[in-house]
Formats: structure tokens, C-alpha cells, sequence
């Protein structure tokens, strides 16, 4: 097996926006890889936010265990933010993993990576494609100390920076053919696709240069100008929409075809260099969302609301499967698979799984408690006082630590941070509602009731103000109280999908077959990406008598998030109803494996040992 592994970070890549131009022929490297490997959807953890999904991808771990909440913090020295540092990070990134266990890296352009320092190993910051200086004005200065370790890598990278000023005429030109067309005093979009392309071309400089030496095993770059880009162009690709003039539809219909294609030049070019025989990964850590809402201008933060939670991967090389299709792949695998990639144990600590459906043949899995010296604290990331907008900054810093605890069912964690957040801002809907959820999931029902009467005040009258009224007397098992709740609620005929998703988990558990069904094909409408709605659909199905559908909606359940242990239960039912005896007692082989100490699936499973085709 190759001793070369290149991971390539793509921002915002997503399949539905790559298959028609791989049908259509215009990425060759990519489809190269997409033929020869194992390709699949990556779901994202939560929160969305940019830096902190990409160090799930180094780490193995959400936010709420390896720290990094936020894109950005704030410089004293500065007095600006800056890219968040490596001291932010409470956990070991691949990179320096591999360099415990000798194998040496090459690092480029990744979040949280800004005063590392890892024997073994050569590591460009996120900041080096950061300006040193005012437009016009070359050759830069050196870029902004600890961006380099070691620092000597200043002297080769540093005159390889570019700058908006450098992308001339050909260049532009591949995304806006008709950039005469453009009236630049009056748009600016010109220019600020200059300065979203920058970093990228500075990133492909940095890690060609430093992929020419002979000594590395592991090499990775993070490009993030997609994300950028697709946030400001996603809406004037094909068909129209009505509010884009056809003048602009005319100029700005290919940026995002030249950012793909631009990539594709890249990937062909890295691989090259990485040799015939290295193993090769891409992965975004999000997609996007459908291009039905109109532009908001340039991005000036980190707001989350134009993702999507699927990003895509694709893997291919020496010890991988060929043309396969994976499914249920998380962000927090990636860790996982590469260190098994490299014959080495994963931590007991991480929270993803290795991707053992793409490999040729069932790797051997060895693991250890944790590559960390100590266990991680839990602790929220503080930020100095003196710093401008601390309040705001560390507002956000909960609110993301508050997000990736909830979903990781880190609620006592989570509890300290939401109650401090709601008490500084009671009107803030998000805060109230995680903190009622929270604490009815922690079975502390008079706060919950102390925190509804707060929230209900900053509610108009509608499905938002019944929802959690029968969320609180269920949870007081006042049956009688939340079911006329939950019928006032299905006459308004919500289409919001958080709506759709509570009310559908309430006539879950009042055991309403038929609403629930009908709840959850509407809501599939607006997002067939939701793996909990294709979980109600799947156990409203089968407790139909309809086995069949219920099977195949468990199946999409699992597909996109392959560790939701109730789907895999739903799964096996379904294919006993159906006397699948064999496929049932593989899914039972799953589940068990997720769960160990499911009792229920534990007793299920000595029916179903019982039980031949």
C-alpha cells in the first residue's frame, strides 16, 4: 500500500450541482476519481458554521469536544478579527497525530492551524492568503507571524501570495466572459470575485510547491473560495429567477462553472504531483442550499442560512473499492478512515466510524482510549476581555459550544451555557426554545414550565406558541391536555419545516399512524434531506401494515445519517414483516453494533435468532 495520502478540502461542493457538469464531460480529474473510487454525500454536524465542521474533519470530534466554535476571533494586537488560531483547538488534528507516529505532513490553508507548531511536519496557515497591504501596493509584506512553522517556510511561500490585483484579464475572463459588460463604479461583484479567488489560488500555490519535495506521507489543502462564491453567484444559475435582470443572468450565468472548472484543473494537478500510487480524498463539509431565494450581497459573516448539511467526498486509490457508493458518511469519519488508511488505531474519543464499505477489503480495526493526552474539557472558549465586541463574540462562541452539545445528547453540558444565554436574552426565541427542549429532555419539567411562560410571551398566537405547550404535557404524560393541542395544530397546516418536524415527533408519540405519515411526506416536499422525517415516515409505514415502504424510507434514514440507531431498529421490523430473516438479522448486526445495550434489540434479536428463510 502507497505511504502517500492527499486530502483535498473543497468548500460548499455538492453533488447536485457537480453531476451535471461530470454528465456533460467539462471535470475530467474529478470524474477520474469519482470512477475509480468510492463517492457519497457527507452529512455535516452542527452548528454549520465554517471552521468548526472543518476541524470535525481533522479531528474526528464536534465542536463541543475539540473547541473551535467560531471562523474567527479577535486580535488585540490588530484590534480586528483574525482567523482563528491553533491554540483554540482542545484536540489533535490528523497531521499531528501522523507525526507522533513518525509519517510527515503538509498542511495548507486549514482552519485553527495559525501558530501550530508539529515536529514532522510543514504547516501553512489559513492566514497567509490574509492581505499585508493596501490595494496596488506589491510585493506584499511577509504574512503575519506564526502563520509558517517552521518559520524558514517564509522565505519560499511568501512571494507566492496572491493578490486580487494579480488575477488579470485570462483569468477573470474563464468566469465572466462578458466582464466588458460590467459596469464596475456601479457593481462591484467584479471585484469581489477577485478577492474571494484569491485565497485558493494562493493555497495551490503554497502546497504545489511544497508537494515537489520527496519526503512527505500526508498532504492536505483546504480551498475555500466556493463557498464564498456559490453564496454570492448560487442564484444566477439556470433557470432565471425572476428577480435577476437578464443583463446580469447574461454576465454572472458562468462563475460558478468556472470555479468548478478551476478546481478541476487543481485536483488534476495535485494528484500529479501526489504520484500514481497515493491514495486521493475530497471532501466539503457542506453543501449548498437550492438557489430559490434571492442574492444578500457580500459576505461579511459567518451566518449559516445558505448551507446545506450534505457536502459530498470522494476517495480513491491504492487500498479503496472502485465505482462504489457509500452512504451515511460524516464529516466526523474522515479522521477515522485516514488514520486506518495509514494501518493505525482510531480513539475511542472520536465520534465518527471508518468508512469500511469503501475499501477494497474489510480493513483491521484497531483502536486506543484517545490520541489526547487527557480527556478534552468541555469548557465554552473564552475570549479575552479587552478584546472589541468580547460580548457578542463570546455570545456566539455559546451559542455554537450550546448547538454541537445538543446534538452530541450532551445536555447536562450544554444546560450551564443556555441558561446563561436565555437569562441575558429572554426574547431571543432560539435560546428559550433550546433551553425548554433541553431541560424537558433532562425530565426537569418546572423549569421547563418557568422557561415556557417567558417564551410564550414573545410568541404571536399560532403553531409556534402550541407546539411546545404539547411538548410540556406530554412530557407530564397529560394526555388528554396535548392532544387537542396537537389537532389545533395539524388544522393550521404548518409548512415550516422545524414545524413539520416537531409536530410530527408529537403524533409520534400520541401514536397517530396516518397524520404522522401524511405530516411527513409534506414535509419531504420541502426537504428530502431530513433523515427524522424519513424515520416517522418509516414507523408510521410500518405500524400501517405497509412493510415494504417502510423498509425503503428506513433505508433513506440510514443513508443520510448512518448513526441514528432507531432507523436501523425500524429497518429490521420492517424486513421481518416481510420474512427478510436473513437481511433482518444483518440489520440487527448494525444496531447492536451502535448500540450494545439496546434491551429491546437485544431481546428482538433472540426472536429473530430463532427464525430461518
Amino acid at each position: 500500500m502507497s505511504k502517500r495520502f492527499l486530502l483535498i478540502g473543497w468548500d460548499a461542493a455538492d453533488w447536485r450541482l457537480l453531476n451535471p457538469l461530470l454528465d456533460a464531460g467539462e471535470l475530467p480529474a474529478l470524474n477520474q476519481l469519482v470512477e475509480t473510487g468510492v463517492v457519497g454525500d457527507l452529512l455535516a454536524t452542527q452548528p454549520l458554521n465554517t471552521a468548526a465542521q472543518w476541524t470535525s474533519i481533522a479531528t474526528g470530534k464536534r465542536p463541543w469536544r475539540h473547541g473551535i466554535t467560531q471562523a474567527h476571533e479577535f486580535s488585540p494586537e490588530l484590534r480586528q478579527p483574525v482567523p482563528i488560531s491553533r491554540a483554540r483547538r482542545r484536540t489533535a488534528a490528523l497531521w499531528e497525530i501522523l507525526a507522533g507516529q513518525g509519517k510527515r505532513s503538509l498542511v495548507v490553508g486549514w482552519p485553527a492551524t495559525h501558530g501550530s507548531a508539529v515536529p514532522g511536519a510543514q504547516i501553512v496557515s489559513d492566514r497567509y492568503s490574509e492581505p499585508t497591504a493596501g490595494p496596488g501596493i506589491k510585493p506584499w509584506p511577509a504574512a503575519s507571524a506564526e502563520t509558517y512553522f517552521p518559520a524558514s517556510l517564509g522565505q519560499r511561500l511568501d512571494p507566492l501570495r496572491v493578490s486580487p490585483e494579480d488575477l488579470g484579464v485570462e483569468i477573470i475572463s474563464r468566469y465572466l466572459p462578458q466582464w466588458k459588460k460590467i459596469n464596475q463604479k456601479s457593481d462591484r461583484r467584479l471585484g469581489l470575485l477577485r478577492m474571494l479567488l484569491t485565497p485558493d489560488f494562493s493555497h495551490h500555490a503554497a502546497i504545489t510547491r511544497l508537494m515537489q519535495q520527496p519526503d512527505w506521507d500526508f498532504a492536505t489543502v483546504r480551498f475555500p473560495a466556493f463557498g464564498h462564491i456559490a453564496r454570492l453567484f448560487l442564484p444566477f444559475t439556470a433557470p432565471r429567477r425572476p428577480w435577476i435582470s437578464e443583463t446580469d443572468f447574461e454576465i454572472y450565468q458562468n462563475v460558478l462553472r468556472g470555479e468548478y472548472r478551476k478546481f478541476d484543473q487543481i485536483l488534476a494537478t495535485l494528484r500529479k504531483l501526489a504520484g500514481p500510487d497515493a491514495a486521493v480524498m475530497v471532501v466539503s463539509a457542506h453543501g449548498v442550499r437550492r438557489p430559490d431565494v434571492p442574492p444578500t450581497g457580500f459576505p461579511q459573516n459567518d451566518d449559516d442560512g445558505w448551507k446545506s448539511p450534505l457536502g459530498a467526498f470522494a476517495v480513491s486509490g491504492p487500498g479503496f473499492a472502485r465505482d462504489g457508493l457509500l452512504h451515511g458518511a460524516s464529516v466526523l469519519d474522515v479522521a477515522p478512515t485516514v488514520l486506518n488508511w495509514f494501518g493505525l488505531p482510531i480513539g475511542d474519543d472520536m465520534e465518527g466510524r471508518i468508512w469500511v464499505e469503501a475499501f477494497a477489503q474489510f480493513p483491521e480495526i484497531t483502536r486506543v482510549p484517545s490520541w489526547e493526552p487527557a480527556e478534552p474539557a468541555t469548557e465554552v472558549p473564552t475570549v479575552p476581555p479587552e478584546s472589541p465586541d468580547a460580548e457578542a463574540w463570546q455570545r456566539e462562541a455559546d451559542w455554537n459550544f450550546v448547538q454541537s452539545c445538543l446534538e452530541a445528547g450532551q445536555l447536562e453540558a450544554a444546560l450551564p451555557a443556555l441558561k446563561k444565554l436565555f437569562a441575558s436574552f429572554p426574547e431571543r426565541t432560539d435560546y428559550a426554545h433550546a433551553l425548554f427542549h433541553c431541560q424537558l429532555n433532562l425530565e426537569r419539567l418546572a423549569d421547563a414550565e418557568g422557561t415556557l411562560e417567558v417564551l410564550l410571551e414573545t410568541l404571536p398566537p399560532g403553531i409556534f406558541a402550541l407546539l411546545p405547550r404539547a411538548e410540556l404535557a406530554l412530557a407530564k404524560r397529560e394526555v388528554r391536555t396535548a392532544r387537542p393541542l396537537v389537532e389545533e395544530a395539524l388544522k393550521l397546516n404548518p409548512t415550516q419545516p422545524m414545524a413539520l418536524r416537531r409536530l410530527g415527533l408529537l403524533l409520534l408519540r400520541l401514536r397517530e399512524w396516518k397524520p404522522l405519515a401524511e405530516l411527513a411526506q409534506a414535509a419531504l416536499k420541502l426537504d428530502e434531506t431530513d433523515p427524522i422525517v424519513w424515520l416517522g415516515l418509516a414507523e408510521a409505514s410500518l405500524r400501517q401494515q405497509k412493510p415494504a415502504e417502510a423498509e425503503a424510507a428506513a433505508r433513506r434514514a440510514i443513508q443520510l445519517k448512518f448513526f441514528l440507531p432507531d432507523a436501523h431498529f425500524v429497518l429490521t421490523r420492517a424486513l421481518v414483516a416481510q420474512s427478510k430473516w436473513e437481511a433482518a438479522r444483518e440489520a440487527m448486526a448494525i444496531l447492536l453494533k451502535l448500540q450494545p445495550d439496546n434491551k429491546a434489540a437485544a431481546g428482538y434479536n433472540r426472536r429473530l435468532a430463532q427464525k430461518t428463510e
